[in-house]
């Protein structure tokens, strides 16, 4: 199949608190990938509340068959690093079996919509370095690697840093 042909039957919409149980598989799906734990199905349904409540965030997913087969979510936020406003995108999934047909790119291209209306001028994401796949597909769009290195703080951020 084409990949337009695949990605034809696909409609690109805003998130609804009614699709968290979907987000929720692929969420599972994608921790999967990367190697982390499963959120549960009630983070989810609150985060992606908070999501769709706050005005510089928010939630794409593709639907296809009247089933949500992938989600994006981004944050549009001013950047003083680059003077301008940036495009994060923290997390984009397509369900098993249907990646490599074009919706994660018609996801992406949502996004890039949504950053021109707010007047952004960059997209950001990250990805592992194992995850060869995701880095390919990522590159197929135009972004570029670079050099940074993303450190995350996993204990509780009360606690004070060790000495």
């Amino acid at each position: 199949m084409a990949l337009e042909d695949a990605a034809a039957g696909v409609e690109v919409r805003e998130a609804e608190v009614s699709d968290a149980g979907e987000i929720h598989a692929l969420m599972c799906e994608l921790a999967r990938v990367v190697g982390d734990s499963p959120p549960s199905r009630q983070a989810v349904a609150r985060r992606l509340r908070e999501l769709l409540e706050e005005p510089r965030a928010g939630v794409m997913v593709a639907e296809s068959g009247g089933s949500v087969v992938g989600a994006v979510s981004y944050w549009i936020k001013p950047d003083l690093a680059h003077g301008d406003t940036v495009v994060e995108v923290p997390t984009l999934v397509v369900r098993e079996g249907l990646r490599r047909e074009g919706i994660g790119r018609r996801l992406m291209e949502g996004v890039r919509r949504r950053g021109t209306e707010r007047g952004a001028a960059l997209v950001e994401l990250v990805t592992t370095p194992s995850n060869v796949a995701a880095r390919e597909f990522y590159r197929s769009l135009g972004f570029v690697e670079t050099d940074h290195i993303v450190l995350e703080f996993v204990g509780q951020l009360e606690e004070p840093p060790p000495s």
